[in-house]
């Protein structure tokens, strides 16, 4: 997967993992404040709104992933965005 300098406002992910399972992430629910792709790490980042007891990530290694899945909020227009990292 390559993606230039600019940067992704991802509204929805769907992550297909090598072992077959599926997980779905989306703005907004069930607490998900953001969603980003962090190549230079290799893993995709699922930050949770910040409670009391401090900040919740979801971290999902890149090479345990088949096919990533997104919606990208670009302006004022939504897109979709199927990546295959193979």
């Amino acid at each position: 997967m390559v993606v230039t300098g600019e940067i992704l406002m991802i509204e929805k992910i769907e992550v297909s993992m090598i072992n077959q399972n599926v997980h779905n992430f989306k703005k907004g629910e069930f607490g998900v404040e953001n969603i980003d792709i962090n190549e230079s790490r290799g893993f995709i980042e699922i930050k949770y709104f910040s409670h009391e007891v401090g900040d919740r990530y979801v971290l999902i290694p890149l090479h345990n992933v088949e096919k990533i899945e997104f919606l990208e909020k670009s302006g004022s227009s939504t897109t979709g965005n199927p990546v295959d990292i193979n």
